[in-house]
């Protein structure tokens, strides 16, 4: 395959993104709350990196972390104790993702797997009491790029996880799994493999349908 040929993707942008967020052991915490916000703006015509927006976030719902969700993600107590709310950290990545002339048309989201954008967002938005902003709301942008999916198009093999799929690919996880930051670089190595396989980066994560009503 062409250099020309790789780089051919259907969009000049990509956003990859991995929540990490508050968690116990053993059952699902309630409120939960995304804590970490990580993004790399990545360029189509040479997949190298362009920016980043990477902060930690104060929950408020239960603001001490536990200590699973510490040793999971990294994530101590004094790195979010200062830090700002959801409200205004999101406020300040839509502000940087114009800054770039990005929407829609032009850039689409990675995520590994389908939570990120299906779930854990929209219960943030709902729970913070805010609007989806457009180009996060994947119900009315319709899809984003599931790197699992991707990697099972390309290789015939299920894609379980970030490292699986880079063990399949000859690749070496760097950094701490779960970390958010460390997560999306490391999805990026995932994506710049498959491109190189010949992958096509195309929206493939399609949320959820609402179930048809039975007629009255």
């Amino acid at each position: 395959m062409s250099t020309t040929e790789m780089f051919n993707q259907p969009f000049k942008h990509y956003l990859v993104l991995d929540f990490e967020s508050t968690c116990q052991e053993g059952v699902r915490i309630d409120p939960q709350e995304i804590i970490e916000f990580p993004c790399l703006l990545v360029g189509a015509d040479d997949l190298c990196l362009v920016d980043q927006f990477h902060e930690y976030v104060k929950p408020v719902g239960k603001p001490l972390l536990t200590d699973f969700c510490t040793g999971l993600t990294g994530i101590t107590q004094d790195m979010i104790k200062d830090k700002d709310t959801f409200p205004d950290v999101l406020s300040r990545f839509v502000s940087w993702y114009k800054s770039h002339g990005l929407d829609p048309s032009n850039a689409t989201f990675v995520t590994c797997g389908q939570w990120d954008l299906e779930s854990m967002l929209p219960q943030q938005c709902l729970y913070s009491g805010l609007t989806l902003p457009q180009m996060l709301d994947v119900g009315t942008s319709g899809e984003f790029v599931n790197i699992k999916l991707t990697y099972q198009n390309t290789t015939g093999q299920y894609g379980k996880g970030i490292k699986d799929m880079q063990k399949y690919l000859g690749l070496q996880f760097e950094g701490r799994l779960h970390s958010g930051i460390d997560d999306c670089k490391n999805i990026f190595s995932v994506m710049k493999s498959l491109v190189a396989r010949g992958a096509k980066l195309s929206n493939n994560g399609m949320t959820k349908k609402p179930k048809p009503q039975p007629a009255l």
